[in-house]
């Protein structure tokens, strides 16, 4: 397996060398980005970036919210590393409140190809057409 393409997390205390997995949650197949660190020459999960809000509507596969434990910094972070677009909209859930993002699929492409491959695939989408390419609807992708 390829070596991750690393980036820094800094959340204002220590820098960490970070790397991202994609993935999509197993009910719905929504769009799910963790962020990992090697830990005694294994990866472990640094943070979920992502959560997965049933109730809360998104526009695009592409779409997800920013899990609100340290969201400045994940939405710093998405910014520095221009992974997508912050969006006005936000939803809620019990006291807390999620940013939704908009990722850029290509750019997740470049941390992580194969998961990125594997969650557009699941959505029809090509990894060459992401910006251009809708989504095809549930029932043209069981034909």
């Amino acid at each position: 397996m390829e070596e991750p393409k690393k980036l820094i997390y800094d959340s204002g205390e220590q820098p960490e060398e970070v790397f991202l997995r994609v993935s999509g949650y197993l009910d719905r197949d929504r769009l799910y980005v963790g962020i990992y660190q090697i830990e005694y020459g294994y990866p472990e999960l640094f943070s979920d970036l992502t959560v997965n809000l049933h109730h809360a509507p998104l526009n695009g596969v592409n779409e997800a919210y920013i899990d609100h434990n340290f969201s400045k910094e994940h939405l710093r972070f998405i910014r520095k590393y221009k992974l997508g677009r912050v969006l006005p909209e936000t939803a809620v859930s019990g006291y807390c409140t999620f940013q939704k993002v908009a990722f850029d699929l290509k750019k997740l492409a470049e941390y992580d190809p194969q998961g990125t491959r594997e969650f557009m695939e699941s959505h029809g989408i090509q990894i060459a057409d992401a910006p251009k390419q809708k989504p095809k609807n549930k029932s043209q992708r069981e034909r």
